[in-house]
């Protein structure tokens, strides 16, 4: 069925794209192979970014000289687009997974430090002072003080990361010429066919999956923890 309100021949019908849908996830099954290996990749790149952005945020957050240090740095990357690392990369890590995994990572990070390391900064200071006077220093002072206070900020910056990691998948897998498996390779591959419902269904999938990601992981956070304590104004 088509509306009729734009004429694009080019662009499938609504019933095109839940046949191309079904096809490809039921009949073929080749979708779950394209997600299931982006999702492994998103993982890999995602986690290793929120654990290294968490710790050096902290780091650099807690050293004067390191935050004067790396501050201008980290604006500098952070204004660089996602895919003008991947060229870099295709040339000094190959056409692989370490190509696609990298760039969801520096993608990802430099949000999550930047994130973090302005969450602590903006806790109060005598609450940390106190904290030190009861005792608490480095791991336990993080643990306990810092993490917790900074929630909202660090939540936020993984959000911002979640969303230029799925963003950095899809351009890492469409240029990595190794890569046969993937939603970026399937949408990519789809246009040798002008292939515009494979396309459409690529990219709906990769929102969908962006979108339940969050509401899944980040939202439960958020609920379970700075709603909770009451550190916003939602209800």
């Amino acid at each position: 069925m088509r509306i009729g309100i734009i004429q694009l021949r080019s662009l499938p019908a609504p019933s095109t794209l839940l046949k191309t849908l079904w096809r490809l996830a039921v009949d073929d099954g080749i979708l779950w192979s394209h997600l299931f290996s982006s999702l492994y990749r998103l993982l890999c790149g995602y986690s290793l970014a929120v654990f290294f952005g968490l710790l050096i945020g902290a780091l650099i957050s807690q050293r004067e000289i390191l935050h004067h240090l790396f501050e201008p740095t980290l604006n500098i990357f952070m204004s660089v687009p996602t895919i003008a690392w991947v060229p870099i990369f295709l040339i000094t890590l190959g056409l692989g997974d370490k190509t696609v995994i990298t760039t969801i990572f520096i993608s990802s990070f430099f949000a999550i430090v930047y994130n973090t390391m302005r969450g602590i900064e903006m806790i109060d200071q005598s609450i940390v002072n106190a904290s030190r006077i009861m005792g608490l220093n480095g791991a336990k002072l993080f643990i306990h003080v810092l993490f917790p206070a900074s929630l909202l900020s660090i939540i936020n910056g993984l959000r911002l990361a979640i969303g230029y990691a799925w963003r950095a998948l899809v351009s890492g897998e469409m240029l990595a010429a190794l890569i046969e498996r993937g939603l970026g390779k399937m949408v990519y591959q789809a246009r040798y066919f002008n292939d515009a419902a494979v396309m459409l269904v690529g990219l709906l999938i990769i929102g969908i999956m962006g979108y339940l990601l969050d509401q899944l992981f980040l939202t439960l956070l958020e609920k379970s923890t700075v709603e909770k304590w009451g550190m916003t104004l939602k209800k």
